[in-house]
């Protein structure tokens, strides 16, 4: 299938992201096509991705986050220019689970969907907390939204499990995949040895970054 088909009749576009880079691994290349195709482009950062580095004494973790926010606000320039970027600011690994803080949660994210939206999420089966604690909040806050439609993009899903059908692999067009290939490299301090101090610091293997710029996007309906 390519992005023509996947987004027809589809007003906006939106984009909900548990950790600053998500947007790129899971769907940068169906991001760039909608806004090629004019489609009003929305992407939702979830939490502000500042774990990553634990241990590093030089990266604290507002320094991480402040990174890490103009790390994803550089990649979706790339990929969408003129989408808006929308920061709900949890904290990494801290996505809310219970009221009242949940409730909230499922509040301003439901404000930040447009209407008639595509809304694409991380897989609610990706083996880390906050992709599951985030797939809780949007499968909350479309409960009353019969205007937006749903698909799942896997990260880690991808290398754990097979999966589950129907789920649709979209075949990328190559100013999507170069689009993609660059927003990519904005991620620097999740995908190159930018934060040296920190040895049990999340990298991301080059492997697995291939696989996310050499294979099709997926996406997973309910």
């Amino acid at each position: 299938m390519d992005a023509r088909t996947l987004l027809a009749d589809r007003l906006a576009l939106a984009v909900v992201a548990p950790h600053p880079d998500d947007e790129t691994l899971g769907c940068g290349s169906l991001l760039h096509d909608a806004w090629v195709a004019g489609i009003d482009c929305t992407v939702v950062c979830v939490t502000d991705g500042s774990r990553s580095h634990p241990n590093s004494p030089t990266w604290s973790q507002e320094r991480l986050a402040d990174t890490r926010r103009r790390e994803i606000e550089a990649a979706v320039e790339i990929l969408a220019p003129d989408a808006s970027v929308r920061h709900l600011g949890y904290r990494d690994c801290e996505t809310p689970t219970r009221p009242p803080e949940a409730d909230e949660a499922v509040a301003r994210l439901r404000a930040t969907l447009p209407p008639g939206a595509l809304v694409l999420a991380a897989w609610e089966r990706d083996p880390h907390v906050d992709h599951q604690r985030c797939a809780a909040l949007v499968r909350r806050a479309l409960a009353r939204r019969a205007d937006l439609a749903l698909l799942w993009y896997p990260i880690w899903g991808r290398f754990s499990e097979a999966t589950p059908g129907p789920a649709v692999r979209l075949a990328a067009s190559e100013a999507a995949r170069q689009a993609k290939r660059r927003a990519l490299a904005c991620h620097r301090t999740q995908m190159a040895d930018l934060i040296s101090d920190d040895p049990g610091g999340f990298v991301m293997q080059a492997e697995h970054q291939a696989h996310f710029l050499d294979h099709p996007e997926i996406f997973i309906a309910e």
